[in-house]
């Protein structure tokens, strides 16, 4: 059984989304019908409902981050720790290129990958955003989506050690945890007509192998999984591309790409922060705006949120509040941005039509 196949909502929604193993534990009677929001407060559910139903089959689109947003935990870093573990990722490994600074290590301990990646975090995000996807260069897609499997169905943290104020410390990294909400809302979107986006500031390839696998119940066309992108290699020919570049061509195709092998090498523009926004214009559409915008990160999922939703056309801001500390930092920015829309003589959309929720409000129920 996968672990991370929502209980309720994936289940119940398996006709649509193609995942014709599992059995319905969700009362879906007609598959055809309009997907319900069952895991959102219901005042959250009637703000979605009734924007969707305003923007149904106009050729609207929404755009969702995925660590945080569209499941619980950060499937980069469950990775890293989980390969590391397993022995697939190593220091001995790591590609010259991206050993940036010394190991951290002493006479009784020698630093891990985890925990030199957080130093790397330490130094500035924008460091760390692109190690955590270059670090799985060199390992072939079709491996590492076996691998990203393998992390889904966990039941179990995976222990890790990095150094915290310069003390080593002992931890764990969860695996990612699937928001039922989330799948449900998807669904719900497409179903409607409107596109689902993601736009992730994790690697592009590992996003793709959780978004567009039915069995995980987000049914995102690979295509508009938009991430950290990598140069890939085919072994066999040496010839070098990227998912962007072939999408952009029109001659993409997952599959076929799956004996490809990531290099470190960073295509533009990177997907994190006012990238996020840049992502959108360049692979989305440069003028017409999203009319839902998810995440739950200010400085990385800011940008998007008050420069990209069309507030105008009742679109939402959807942000998912896992901690005090961002809730502020967010509020902070609402209050300065509309300011600063009011001085330019802009819409002042800054403050309007926020829907706010809490990570357990999403998460699968019995």
């Amino acid at each position: 059984m996968i672990r991370n196949a929502c209980m309720c909502a994936a289940f119940g929604l398996a006709a649509i989304v193609g995942f014709v193993d599992a059995k319905p534990a969700c009362n879906v009677s007609n598959p055809s019908a309009d997907p319900q929001l069952a895991h959102w407060p219901p005042s959250a559910a009637g703000a979605l409902d009734a924007m969707i139903a305003r923007n149904a089959h106009k050729g609207r689109y929404a755009v969702f981050d995925m660590d945080n947003t569209s499941y619980r935990g950060d499937l980069e870093e469950s990775l890293l720790a989980f390969l590391e573990a397993k022995g697939v990722l190593s220091r001995e490994a790591l590609d010259p290129s991206l050993r940036i600074i010394p190991f951290n290590d002493t006479a009784s301990h020698n630093e891990s990958l985890y925990s030199y990646y957080q130093r790397l975090c330490a130094i500035d995000d924008t460091v760390c955003y692109a190690f955590a996807a270059q670090v799985f260069s060199d390992v072939p897609l079709r491996q590492l989506k076996v691998y990203v499997d393998e992390l889904m169905a966990l039941d179990n943290a995976i222990d890790v050690q990095y150094y915290e104020h310069g003390v080593l410390t002992n931890s764990t990294v969860s695996p990612p945890t699937v928001f039922c909400g989330q799948v449900e809302l998807y669904q719900k979107l497409m179903h409607n007509g409107i596109d689902v986006y993601v736009v992730s500031a994790a690697s592009e390839e590992l996003v793709r192998m959780v978004a567009s696998d039915p069995k995980y119940g987000y049914n995102v066309k690979p295509q508009n999984v938009i991430g950290v992108t990598l140069l890939m290699k085919d072994p066999k020919s040496g010839s070098v591309t990227s998912a962007r570049k072939q999408i952009k061509e029109g001659h993409y195709n997952e599959r076929d790409n799956m004996d490809l092998v990531m290099t470190p090498f960073l295509w533009a523009p990177a997907t994190w922060k006012e990238g996020k926004w840049a992502a959108i214009l360049a692979y989305i559409d440069p003028w017409k705006r999203p009319i839902l915008v998810g995440g739950d990160t200010p400085d990385s999922d800011g940008p998007m949120l008050f420069q990209g939703v069309d507030v105008g056309r009742g679109g939402i801001h959807l942000w998912v509040n896992r901690k005090d500390e961002y809730m502020e930092q967010l509020n902070d920015m609402r209050t300065r941005f509309a300011a600063d829309q009011k001085r330019e003589g802009l819409p002042v959309w800054a403050q309007e039509n926020w829907v706010i929720v809490k990570p357990d409000d999403l998460m699968c129920r019995a």
